[in-house]
């Protein structure tokens, strides 16, 4: 629950020769915050033929994107990438509903932050997003430099396999395989499919001032799966430069008809999500997606 803190400032005028009366001034109420904040895009991929084949016997797959912050970045924002394999409620393979997530991020300081999934996840019941791993890499990423981030995973076996970093002279690649991947959401999607996700988060337990520095940019997301015992093939890859704002995810039904969802568009995960299509970075083309973790709530409720 936000914290609420009135304050009343009393200004006290010294009496000169008219002997006035004190006057009390009331400030502006502080800000609400958000206790958190996932400011989270998603695309959907399951049209084709790949996708297709690979939701009926899933095997690894990953998602790439390359990210960009500036010098202010605040330390406790973690930012990073998620791909994920929903079975759908028609004909899953494991439980009607299911969500399989693997979720990795990274902090400037160089932590890298992961959720593990629980035995309970293994028996069809989805958990909230609390066990986290965090593994110190021993870095620092520097501001002005774009990464590329590479997040591996067996939706098979329903576990991480790896994630790598790249850029400003590191090329890096943390072995995180056997942790399990985590099924957090109950998501009643008419058919299978996979969704890439970008994000930038922060909880008011490690910012209670939430102090500025924010942003994080995404740009050159591809996710893409595995086609043969040594071959990938990419299923979807994305620059953010054919649409100029991201939205709410189209839902008219439920179950979800992914067919009234057009695909390979980036729409906002949840209601609270800060994004913008964005002008002051790219990596390539002229736009990159812009990821806010800014804990205050703005005049539309969030």
């Amino acid at each position: 629950m936000a914290r609420w803190f009135v304050l009343f400032f009393i200004l006290l005028v010294a009496c000169s020769t008219d002997n006035e009366n004190p006057q009390e001034r009331v400030p502006e109420e502080p800000e609400t915050l958000l206790d958190a904040i996932v400011s989270a895009s998603v695309a959907f991929s399951y049209s084709g033929q790949e996708v297709q084949d690979f939701v009926l016997a899933p095997g690894q797959a990953y998602v790439s994107g390359y990210f960009y912050f500036e010098e202010d970045l605040a330390e406790d924002v973690i930012f990073g990438l998620d791909i994920e394999f929903l079975e759908g409620v028609e004909n899953p393979l494991r439980f009607e509903g299911a969500d399989w997530m693997a979720l990795a991020g990274f902090t400037r300081s160089g932590l890298l932050w992961f959720p593990v999934g629980l035995p309970e996840n293994l028996e069809g019941m989805p958990t909230p997003t609390e066990n986290w791993v965090v593994e110190d890499l021993g870095i620092t990423l520097q501001p002005g430099t774009w990464y590329k981030m590479t997040i591996t995973c067996d939706f098979e076996a329903l576990e991480f396999i790896s994630v790598r970093l790249e850029g400003g002279g590191i090329d890096t690649t943390v072995d995180i395989s056997g942790n399990q991947l985590e099924y957090p959401n109950y998501a009643p999607f008419d058919k299978a499919n996979l969704t890439a996700y970008t994000f930038a988060l922060r909880g008011q337990e490690f910012a209670p001032t939430n102090p500025e520095g924010f942003n994080v940019y995404f740009d050159d997301v591809e996710m893409g799966v595995q086609t043969s015992a040594t071959d990938f093939t990419v299923v979807f890859t994305d620059g953010f430069e054919s649409q100029s704002d991201v939205r709410e995810i189209p839902i008219t039904d439920v179950p979800i008809p992914l067919e009234t969802i057009p695909e390979h568009t980036w729409y906002l995960e949840n209601d609270d999500a800060k994004l913008s299509i964005s002008d002051h970075y790219a990596r390539t083309g002229n736009y990159s997606l812009e990821c806010s973790a800014d804990l205050r709530v703005n005049d539309s409720g969030n």
